[in-house]
């Protein structure tokens, strides 16, 4: 069969109708831009974004990379690697500096650096429903975005042509799933940037094989990148493992470009498993946890509040079965995985035409791999198939979201022309690619439509993550605290982020949190607060509250949304003779703190304060 030709020629670019097209594409850029960041942001909306924003914040104070936010198996890990690895016999790390060795460390390091230029935001406007640095953080994500729009643009026309990488361009503008990225506070922005580059080198890389020039200098930058991707979420070692064995069999001689990458890799992300390494005893640090999750599918959130989790209570029984389960499970949703873009699936059927131009053939290989080994590291390490999971923090599928929708206009594109139509027509010639942005903005267009009509009718102070996030309310802890004071509660990233106090993730039981508190007591620190919040108390009664993630804790939980609208709950906390703290007070519709007498009388006058701002 006789190949086709893929690529069109490409429009002047001092054109009319290209001008005109790029006025309308920088018109709704800065639209949306707007919309997304001013009318419909409601604050971070990911624990893990607002986890790593309290990060950034340490780090803009000076500090080194530490935490306010305490999983208590990673306090367990480096209190185990103090005892094991310290001449004094150290018996434990200060709840106050606690390093931090769950997360990556670059996007809290670039949010570090746009926190620091705004000190005075820090504190909370008590008459702003939403936290400045917020603001400041889903706007340099949003950058990101544009910039990576950008790159993308500049990568697809070249493996093309500019009406495709136009067309993906406008594509990728309104996805909403990229723009909900840009509002959680997570990397994937970041790695988005730094993936659209680190393809933009291996192409040019690939590019150069096929033309007998010299490689060599594509790979190390194309290397760095991935180094940088790394440090920006670990997971993406899994794409830079397929790009290991793409490289191995793909370019010659064989073996040194392997060699380079992995050289280059391992040296620029050597510093950062060292940090790990010296503070919990494991280059993965925390990180390894998520593998043991996936090991006994079991509960993350259950897993990391275990304050005596250990490592010899794996078990792989059914392990392979739940992560072919997991795999197989991301086909159903990768439609969504992709922002709903319906060309990007195309991509899978263009691996089956013969491309004209040999790089573009080959690159796509290239792809292939790495997104197929990106797979096989979601299924162990926790995505999960389901709508719920989109924006989920192990979504690796979104950095594919370009290079699948390039390959799969260009696939339309040949399909397209060799139908027997009219080409001459402008309109004809481009029909395909109208109807693809038709089709997939039509979803973007629908909800866009709703969310506009929802934050116009909604009133300013409705306007953050109502009822589990409400910045003024858990600011009120911040006064009520003192800086040696911590507080235990089911969102500690919230606590951490917005009260700026110490918090402890709410352990597996009332026995392990009497641990806690005995340990903060050795170290002149004092847990002296309990908060529940919905996250807890509407969780599902049979899997979250009678046998889930707060069996121990269901006295409490059930016994609490009654007693709270009969006006007893007072009287009902002193009839649960283990429950550490008596006196409760309101935070916020459905949100409980118990504290001591003491803190009580002062947390009450603070709140009402918030209040009546």
């Amino acid at each position: 069969m006789a190949t086709t030709t893929e690529i069109n020629p490409t429009p002047k670019d001092l054109d009319p109708g290209m001008m005109i097209r790029r006025a309308l594409f920088l018109l709704v850029l800065m639209l949306l831009t707007f919309y997304y960041l001013k009318s419909d942001f409601r604050g971070l909306s990911a624990p893990l974004g607002m986890e790593q924003a309290q990060i950034s914040r340490e780090i803009a104070r000076g500090e080194q990379f530490l935490t306010k936010c305490i999983r208590p198996v990673a306090l367990a890990q480096i209190n185990e690697n103090l005892k094991n690895t310290s001449p004094n016999g150290e018996e434990g790390v200060s709840l106050m500096k606690m390093p931090d060795t769950f997360h990556s460390p670059l996007n809290p390091m670039l949010n570090a650096m746009v926190l620091s230029l705004n000190r005075e935001a820090w504190k909370i406007d008590p008459t702003s429903a939403i936290y400045t640095p917020d603001i400041l953080i889903a706007g340099a994500a949003m950058i990101l975005l544009l910039a990576s729009i950008g790159v993308t643009y500049l990568l697809i026309s070249r493996i093309f042509d500019t009406r495709i990488g136009g067309v993906t361009a406008f594509l990728m503008l309104l996805c909403e799933l990229l723009w909900r990225y840009s509002q959680s506070g997570l990397p994937q922005m970041l790695m988005l940037f730094l993936f659209s580059f680190a393809t933009y080198f291996l192409y040019k890389a690939v590019e150069n094989q096929q033309q007998g020039r010299p490689t060599y200098v594509w790979i190390a930058m194309a290397g760095g990148f991935f180094a940088l991707l790394a440090l920006s979420h670990w997971l993406t070692i899994w794409l830079f493992l397929g790009l290991l064995v793409f490289s191995a069999f793909y370019f010659v001689p064989k073996g040194i470009h392997t060699v380079i990458l992995f050289v280059i890799f391992a040296f620029i992300t050597m510093f950062w498993a060292r940090h790990n390494y010296n503070n919990s005893g494991d280059i993965l640090g925390a990180g390894r946890y998520a593998f043991y999750s996936g090991l006994n599918d079991g509960s993350e959130t259950s897993l990391y509040r275990d304050y005596e989790q250990k490592s010899g209570s794996l078990n792989f029984d059914g392990f392979l079965t739940r992560m072919a389960t997991n795999f197989i499970g991301q086909f159903g949703s990768l439609y969504g995985y992709l922002g709903s873009i319906v060309v990007a699936p195309l991509f899978f059927l263009s691996l089956l035409h013969p491309f004209r131009r040999k790089e573009i053939s080959d690159f796509r290989w290239c792809v292939l791999s790495m997104w197929f080994f990106g797979t096989l590291g979601m299924a162990m390490f926790g995505i999960k198939p389901s709508s719920e999971e989109l924006t989920g923090s192990n979504n690796l599928h979104v950095l594919f979201i370009p290079l699948f929708t390039g390959y799969g206009l260009a696939f339309l594109s040949v399909l397209w022309n060799r139908l027997n139509l009219p080409m001459h027509q402008p309109v004809v010639r481009n029909a395909h690619f109208i109807i693809a942005v038709v089709l997939s903005s039509l979803p973007f267009v629908m909800n866009l439509v709703i969310g506009i009509r929802r934050s116009t009718n909604l009133p300013k102070e409705a306007h953050c993550h109502y009822p589990y996030y409400v910045p003024q309310a858990l600011a009120s802890l911040n006064a009520s605290l003192s800086e040696k004071e911590v507080i235990v509660t089911d969102i500690p990233w919230a606590t951490a982020w917005y009260a700026d106090r110490t918090s402890i993730w709410l352990p597996k039981n009332k026995k392990q949190f009497y641990k806690l508190q005995e340990y903060a007591s050795g170290k002149n620190e004092e847990i002296v607060g309990l908060l529940f919040t919905p996250t807890s108390l509407d969780s599902k009664f049979f899997s979250g509250i009678m046998s889930g993630d707060y069996d121990d804790w269901q006295e409490a939980i059930l016994r609490l949304p009654v007693s709270a609208r009969t006006g007893g709950l007072a009287d009902t906390m002193a009839h649960i003779p283990d429950f550490p703290f008596k006196q409760p007070a309101w935070i916020g519709t459905g949100t409980i703190f118990y504290t001591d007498a003491q803190h009580y009388s002062s947390f009450a006058e603070d709140y009402k304060k918030a209040r009546s701002n």
